[in-house]
């Protein structure tokens, strides 16, 4: 993993490198969680085959907008200008969206990626772990982004 380049004069880079690492950290153990359960009826992947299943399969598609959004923020964060206060916003949203509780769940209905994230967050203790971290780094990336507004 690279490092991530530092700016001078760029107030919203350490709330947005918290914000990354949390989301990191909860991807991973998404990951790992759901590779298991994949295995299960695929048989045991390779690293090379599971990020080929992680791109293309549907069984994965909903870590995909987790994926996405680590791939932003990396993005940004390389650009040659400091991010704006709108963009970290926005970053901070769309994680608190990916991470909200779904609430009640229809068990009949399709499974939507928020009911799927809650049914892996309550199987696996390491997901409800990297979850609560998860939250912790929102509202510290919150509080960041008041302060520096």
């Amino acid at each position: 993993m690279t490092a991530l380049p530092t700016r001078k004069n760029d107030p919203l880079r350490p709330a947005m490198v918290e914000l990354r690492r949390g989301l990191m950290r909860l991807h991973k153990a998404l990951i790992d969680s759901e590779r298991g359960v994949y295995e299960q009826s695929n048989g045991p992947q390779t690293n090379v085959q599971l990020l080929q299943a992680l791109m293309e399969d549907s069984f994965f598609a909903w870590l995909r907008p987790f994926s996405r959004l680590i791939t932003e923020i990396d993005g940004a964060m390389h650009e040659d200008e400091p991010m704006t206060m709108d963009a970290a916003r926005g970053y901070v949203d769309r994680a608190h969206a990916l991470v909200a509780d779904s609430g009640p769940h229809d068990p009949l209905a399709d499974e939507t990626e928020a009911a799927r994230y809650e049914r892996v967050r309550r199987r696996d203790p390491a997901v409800l772990f990297a979850h609560t971290e998860m939250h912790r780094s929102l509202a510290a990336a919150a509080l960041a982004l008041e302060d520096a507004g």
